[in-house]
């Protein structure tokens, strides 16, 4: 059965986003390398903790990478997708420093703390850098 192992997000900045996942994720970087693609792309892999073989994939594209952040600031994230990347947190503890690391960092906070509504579910989203979505969950979310 396949199963997932990477989740790959465009960023503006490859050095702020590698700092942010280290700590938010938290993960690890295991390769940066440069491409000889026309973009002239610069990608980085991270793997979160607890997370073996899964890989965070970051892309710079260093050819067009003004163009990324002038589309990041002022287009709303809400307009552009809904994408996000999911985490399962053990506990509702597990949770809670997920979210103190978040404000630690000075991340945008989309979905602060929150239960869902009749069911023992709770969520906390915040925006990466280039405010992709990181979503951290507490219970059965999709079940």
């Amino acid at each position: 059965m396949p199963h997932c192992d990477h989740v790959a997000f465009r960023v503006a900045d490859l050095a702020r986003s590698i700092a942010f996942y280290e700590r938010m994720a938290p993960a690890r970087l295991i390769r940066r390398e440069q491409h000889a693609d026309r973009w002239r792309s610069e990608i980085a892999m991270l793997e979160p903790e607890g997370q073996r073989g899964f890989r965070i994939v970051l892309i710079e594209p260093r050819r067009v990478s003004w163009l990324l952040k002038l589309f990041h600031a002022f287009v709303p994230r809400q307009t552009r997708s809904h994408e996000h990347i999911g985490f399962a947190c053990a506990s509702r503890e597990e949770l809670e420093q997920r979210a103190r690391v978040a404000r630690e960092l000075g991340a945008v906070v989309k979905n602060e703390l929150t239960q869902l509504e009749g069911r023992d579910v709770w969520v906390f989203e915040v925006l990466d850098p280039d405010r992709n979505a990181l979503e951290w969950t507490f219970g059965p979310i999709h079940g």
